[in-house]
């Protein structure tokens, strides 16, 4: 009996999950991470050792200096062993097929990057485990609460868990380059944004004594960040003529749909009971026009034809083909579901101007500046469809070069040479709404621009109705 429900327990386990765990105790380079870990520690001990010896007692804040450099140290490791070390592994089996599950087995690539995900959570937990002993040593020397310590670690844990989830996205490409720019991307912006946004929060509710609403933020950014990293990892891994961004427009619009109960779970975290609703209007317009920009950012990318499989797979009646045809693969699908999400944006504008009219201002802000993203990818949408020649994201990035970085450079060049009246130049950029000199009229410019670029991208499609498209 006993085998028999071992058995069984072994074969519930994820076996991308047993495999993770065995190759990282089985990695020497992991192994002498932890090692220089532990050592490290023991030096941070002997040292303060010797400052409260010399002292005679320890000084007021040595336990959250001590604390401190335990919480460091152990981050770093964690992204060295999760992060780094799943990135490596995974691009490893990605380049060789004998060794790639996507190839060599029938697991799903949901299961597949899941089971890559528990392993590092997996490590991430045991580097935890092996740090705790330095951390009650440090709360025994003063100078820290209990509460904070926990409360460190804990907001820790999220961003260690993006970084390593960006790692395996990195890492399913199979590009040893890749390595390299993943590993300047986190030294050069993914602590400088981490950083900012952990200060964006605190200034934003500074003052109303709201570290609810602040914590609540901080993992609710860090979970969609994780979502859509997932999501992501999951359609690189499948098959290139699958519907590789089913799970990621459905995960886009999932969280467009929980958006106002984000406002709800900020406004009662940060004791804002009294405008829930406003709070709720704004959060529906900034998370539906961010993931709108997402949405068609990512469209730009994509072929511009499904391809047959993903025909097949639409339902008979009317509604569940466009709704399957919206979040299914293409970009012209891509592109109109962004369109929607940011209508459905706008229209919530509309009531927050009912609701408060001080509050409209904010929430169309959003809206203005995340049309811009819809405007670059129309165009790059009509340009693959009209020349064939290059994929969608080179004729995306000739389009930001056009129109955001050329006039952000010669607003530069007129600004040194002593004038100052850019407005104009930067008007086919997101740059033009920080400037509140030019009036309310900056607000429509990035909606006008991005209804032209769909009426242009529309009848191109429309004109040509029959013509299949090149993947990208």
């Amino acid at each position: 009996m006993a085998k028999a429900v071992k058995r069984e327990w072994s074969d519930w386990l994820n076996p991308v999950l047993v495999k993770e765990i065995r190759q990282y105790f089985h990695n020497f380079g992991i192994l002498a991470v932890m090692g220089v870990l532990l050592v490290v520690q023991l030096m941070m001990l002997v040292v303060m050792q010797y400052q409260v010896s010399e002292s005679r007692s320890a000084f007021s804040d040595s336990g959250a200096v001590m604390f401190g450099l335990v919480a460091g140290s152990m981050g770093l490791a964690a992204f060295l062993v999760c992060a780094f070390g799943a990135m490596l592994r995974f691009t490893g089996e990605r380049r060789d097929r004998e060794l790639d599950f996507s190839y060599i087995t029938v697991i799903t690539p949901n299961r597949i990057i899941w089971g890559k995900l528990l392993g590092s959570l997996v490590m991430i937990v045991f580097i935890y485990a092996l740090c705790l002993p330095f951390m009650v040593i440090a709360y025994f020397l003063r100078g820290i609460a209990m509460g904070d310590m926990f409360l460190v670690a804990l907001a820790m844990l999220p961003p260690l868990l993006v970084a390593t989830q960006a790692g395996i996205l990195v890492g399913s490409a199979g590009k040893r380059w890749l390595i390299g720019v993943f590993c300047l991307a986190m030294f050069f912006f993914g602590q400088p944004a981490a950083l900012f946004f952990a200060a964006f929060l605190w200034g934003l509710f500074r003052g109303t004594d709201s570290v609810g609403a602040i914590i609540f933020l901080w993992c609710v950014f860090c979970a969609i960040l994780l979502g859509l990293l997932y999501a992501l990892s999951v359609a690189a891994v499948s098959s290139r003529f699958s519907n590789r961004m089913l799970p990621v427009r459905l995960f886009l619009v999932g969280t467009f749909v929980c958006s106002p109960l984000i406002g709800l779970g900020v406004a009662l975290a940060g004791d804002m009971t009294a405008d829930i609703g406003k709070v709720m209007l704004v959060s529906l317009t900034a998370v539906g026009s961010t993931v709108a920009a997402l949405c068609a950012t990512l469209a730009a990318f994509e072929r511009l034809d499904p391809g047959e499989r993903v025909r097949r797979q639409r339902p008979r009646n009317p509604v569940g083909r466009v709704c399957h045809g919206l979040v299914s693969s293409g970009a012209w699908s891509g592109i109109l579901l962004a369109h929607l999400l940011l209508a459905v944006a706008a229209l919530a504008v509309f009531f927050a101007y009912r609701l408060d009219s001080a509050t409209w201002f904010d929430a169309f802000f959003w809206v203005s500046g995340c049309s811009y993203f819809l405007f670059y990818a129309n165009i790059a949408i009509w340009a693959a469809g009209n020349w064939k020649v290059l994929p969608g994201w080179c004729y995306w990035a000739f389009t930001v070069i056009a129109f955001v970085v050329l006039p952000l450079l010669l607003s530069g060049i007129v600004t040194l040479a002593g004038r100052h009246d850019v407005d104009v130049m930067l008007l086919t950029t997101p740059f033009c709404l920080i400037n509140s000199s030019g009036g309310g009229w900056m607000l429509l410019f990035g909606p006008a621009l991005a209804a032209g670029a769909l009426l242009l991208a529309g009848f191109a499609r429309l004109s040509r109705p029959a013509e299949g498209g090149r993947r990208s």
